[in-house]
């Protein structure tokens, strides 16, 4: 792949994983704020029951009240200290206890909230910088990548066309080997006969000389054929490498082709709303109200013109702010 491509990969990469962490953080937060107010709700619950009386406890309580509650108790078993086995003393002590350890839980939550809501802050304003620094979406950009895709697949495509006119190496082989055999048998043969007294030098010379071509033949064609197989084996390689690069590129393509898209959708939106800026709506709408209302006053009695009026509804802009309705 060339530097822009290889760019555009590092960025959608790069952008691919500042959302999963924005994700992720998002979860964390979320999880950590519901633990947050079921001990808000836990503690103002205790508060509530526990306050005494004349004092209005707010929904959620509000650490003053959680205190002065907390107080309260506290000044109460101050004053029943000469009664330590009293039974509500002993509830006194519960109900403290019950109080600060929810004030400890709720203290707790509300840390890890605040921790967890500042990361996913960090997360948000880290996949914001790295939206600003993405490169121009354009379609030569995608261009760019159709372009090396079919260059990679015209490459595979010709990879392919050469395995498949390769010979099969294995059955050449085996009819040169049988050859060979064959040969070595008719040798076998006139051998057996001279043993016999039935000699046929001349049938018996061209035997061993058919023999000897076919076992060089055999032989040269094993070693064409690991030569072959060799060959075949780095190209299927290559298509390999080829196949697993127009992989990467047709996912490339689907992340620019998104970017690209969405940058044209902007780019048709704010021409829109700027064409209705252009088109001085405004003004011709008070042109027109002016000059009816100048009609209208010096019309005969019974005669008038109402104000002009133009409503224009939009539907959704997905990449540009704009209002659902424009009045003029």
């Amino acid at each position: 792949m060339n530097d822009n491509l290889n760019t555009w990969k590092a960025w959608l990469e790069q952008h691919q994983q500042a959302q999963k962490v924005v994700s992720a953080a998002t979860v964390k937060a979320s999880e950590a704020r519901h633990q947050m107010e079921m001990a808000e709700l836990h503690l103002t619950s205790l508060t509530h029951r526990e306050s005494p009386h004349g004092l209005q406890i707010s929904q959620p309580a509000t650490p003053e009240q959680v205190q002065k509650v907390t107080g309260a108790l506290t000044a109460k078993l101050e004053r029943s200290a000469t009664h330590k086995h009293d039974p509500s003393r002993l509830e006194l002590q519960k109900a403290l206890s019950d109080l600060q350890k929810a004030r400890g839980r709720y203290d707790e939550a509300h840390a890890t909230h605040v921790e967890l809501s500042d990361e996913q802050s960090q997360a948000e304003k880290a996949l914001t910088a790295i939206v600003k620094d993405r490169p121009e979406a354009t379609p030569q950009a995608l261009e760019a990548v159709t372009q090396a895709m079919d260059a990679h697949q015209q490459h595979i495509d010709k990879i392919n066309v050469t395995i498949t006119a390769m010979k099969d190496s294995k059955s050449i082989i085996a009819d040169l080997e049988d050859q060979a055999r064959r040969a070595a048998e008719e040798v076998d043969r006139l051998e057996a006969s001279a043993l016999m007294g039935e000699v046929d030098e001349t049938a018996k010379g061209q035997a061993t000389t058919t023999l000897a071509k076919a076992r060089k033949a055999a032989e040269k064609a094993a070693e064409q054929a690991e030569k072959q197989a060799s060959g075949r084996r780095g190209l299927e390689r290559i298509r390999d490498d080829l196949q697993a690069e127009l992989t990467e590129l047709e996912s490339l393509q689907r992340g620019v082709g998104y970017e690209v898209g969405k940058a044209a959708i902007a780019k048709a939106e704010r021409e829109l709303l700027e064409a209705i800026e252009v088109a001085g709506l405004q003004d011709r709408v008070a042109a027109i109200n002016a000059a009816r209302d100048e009609a209208s006053f010096y019309a005969p009695e019974g005669t008038g013109y109402n104000s002009a009026h133009i409503e224009l509804r939009l539907s959704t802009f997905y990449m540009m702010d704009a209002p659902e309705r424009l009045e003029f």
